[in-house]
């Protein structure tokens, strides 16, 4: 993963806010990094084969 530069910010439900924070010390992970683990996960599952932008 490469240093993160810019914020995002959404809302979620106080469940499902306690769920990551119960998760993230499963992962030894910050709460942030273990959301941006997923989605990055989940980008590299559902984008095309060589559309990854490259930084």
């Amino acid at each position: 993963m490469s240093k993160t530069d810019t914020q995002i910010g959404f809302r979620v439900t106080s469940e499902f806010k306690a769920r990551l924070e119960a998760q993230a010390p499963r992962e030894r992970r910050a709460v942030s990094n273990l959301i941006l683990k997923v989605l990055e996960e989940y980008l590299d599952a559902v984008e095309p084969e060589g559309t990854k932008p490259q930084n």
